[in-house]
């Protein structure tokens, strides 16, 4: 994460002292203000239930964001909501996608991912999301 940003630091350090309530009030103000950043570790919060209740669809809805800005933890991170069909409805190849692009962008984490999907797919569908991914990666 990005620490040049005050509020930002602050949560990350708040989180590490188990102060979730504020590191979640803190990163939601970032988050709205359309930091990508601090959209992903929003969806992070929600998908683990930090300072608020788990709630996967929000968890989602944040990832979403980040992850179309090139945050790659939220890429991997919508890559295994698809995969798992948490927040949103399972679609291996929308996960596939999303796995893609969080390795592309430099998140080798997403790889044993990539490589567990790819076993569910065809060559021919792991050409076209491949391509899909590495274009979506160069033309935001």
């Amino acid at each position: 994460m990005r620490k040049e940003d005050p509020l930002l630091s602050r949560a990350v350090t708040a989180l590490q002292r188990g102060d979730f309530e504020t590191s979640f009030v803190l990163t939601e103000a970032l988050a709205i203000d359309g930091d990508p950043l601090a959209q992903h570790f929003l969806g992070w919060h929600y998908h683990k239930g930090l300072g608020i209740p788990v709630d996967d669809g929000k968890a989602v809805f944040w990832w979403q964001l980040a992850a179309k800005s090139g945050v790659p933890e939220a890429q991997q991170g919508l890559g295994w909501a698809y995969e798992n069909g948490r927040g949103i409805d399972r679609d291996i190849e929308q996960a596939y996608f999303w796995y893609a692009r969080a390795v592309t962008a430099g998140d080798q984490a997403a790889q044993e991912s990539l490589t567990q999907l790819a076993r569910h797919l065809t060559a021919e569908q792991i050409k076209t999301l491949e391509h899909q991914a590495h274009s979506a990666a160069e033309h935001p």
